[in-house]
């Protein structure tokens, strides 16, 4: 009988406690399957399974040098690491994570060793930028949405390889909305009233998530609803208003507890997201939610209520637009969503069985 092994690579340490998408995802993951991966090769050696494995930076970016130092300096931890396993198994399954370089440099090895291996590619953007050469040398792509899929399917033809649309997911036994005496409880503590309306954007500074968009439609609408109070997560910007509350980054845990106490959430993104998973975690408790429209967020709100899309996210004036829309048919934000319809949607063990299957 032939010996396999699953290996996951990680350019982030897992299992993590810190505030991010994919890496809480995957932590739960390992946590509730530990035996699922045989080997994690990630920054971190907190489990029996893990490896410790950092990659690397690139010195210079000249194309000349860019393989060497891809395979001896960017990925040779994970390298060394892959070539000892394979002289021990026949067949390794390998699943990278969300890191274009590193399943570069599984595809340039791949040949070269001593087992059998089928590579697969775990992608979280919504644009892939990957040679024709190294497509060709992946076996399958997990991509969080249909569109995503799609959209990259006519940039390589026949060069793509298996695809399997696995989705996100949020934890609804964390993400959830409160009842009205914990929502009420909840915001006294934090010095909210239950009449107070309140707008939440949580991102980070990179200028692509919009933070400098935001600052702007926050400066609008202050003008015109003198009592909103508004929650920033994320950044160490601030904004100098008294009814701006900047939290800066957070642990994970935290986020729901902040969002929970929402009425209005704003994701002012002018990237093409592979799927925007705070607008989802900010539906799922209760908010009403407001998003660009760009790459994926359409098919990830698609037929949710009390859900707007943006269509022009550089335009202030659309998103005061919408903020008075959405305020309107919510009633100033009293029509809060149910735990039945949040629910419904984006579930952790729907994803972990799609990642399942897809692996095996």
């Amino acid at each position: 009988m032939s010996k396999s092994a699953k290996i996951l690579i990680s350019n982030m340490a897992l299992p993590t406690t810190k505030i991010g998408s994919w890496t809480t995802r995957m932590s739960r993951f390992i946590d509730d399957n530990p035996l699922f991966f045989n080997y994690i090769l990630s920054p971190s050696n907190s489990l029996s399974t893990s490896i410790y494995c950092k990659k690397g930076s690139f010195i210079t970016w000249k194309k000349p040098f860019r393989n060497f130092q891809l395979l001896n300096k960017v990925a040779s931890d994970y390298i060394k690491q892959i070539k000892r396993l394979s002289r021990n198994y026949d067949e390794l399954t390998i699943v990278v994570m969300d890191d274009p370089h590193l399943v570069e440099a599984m595809s340039l090895i791949k040949n070269r060793l001593k087992s059998n291996v089928e590579l697969i590619f775990s992608f979280h953007g919504f644009n892939l930028e990957l040679d024709s050469k190294i497509m060709q040398s992946i076996d399958k792509i997990l991509w969080l949405s249909q569109k995503a899929s799609e959209h990259n399917k006519l940039n390589y033809d026949d060069n793509f390889p298996s695809s399997y649309v696995v989705g996100n997911a949020v934890d609804s036994d964390k993400f959830h909305p409160l009842n009205s005496d914990k929502f009420i409880e909840e915001r006294s503590k934090r010095g909210y009233s239950q009449r107070d309306e309140i707008l939440v954007w949580m991102a980070n500074d990179r200028p692509k998530k919009g933070l400098h968009i935001f600052k702007l439609v926050v400066e609008s609408l202050l003008e015109e609803h003198k009592n909103l109070k508004i929650i920033v997560i994320g950044t160490s910007q601030e904004i100098n208003h008294s009814n701006v509350f900047c939290i800066g980054k957070i642990p994970n845990h935290e986020v729901a507890t902040y969002l929970q106490i929402g009425n209005y959430y704003i994701f002012t993104t002018l990237y093409e997201e592979g799927f925007g998973l705070s607008v989802v975690e900010a539906y799922k408790c209760g908010n009403v939610v407001m998003a660009s429209n760009k790459g994926a967020i359409p098919e990830v709100l698609n037929d949710l209520n009390h859900a707007y899309l943006v269509d022009e996210p550089e335009n202030i004036n659309s998103w005061v637009e919408c903020f008075n829309l959405a305020r309107t048919n919510s009633n100033f934000g009293k029509e809060r969503i149910s735990k039945r319809e949040t629910d419904s949607i984006w579930n952790y063990n729907t994803w972990e069985e799609k990642f399942v299957d897809a692996i095996n």
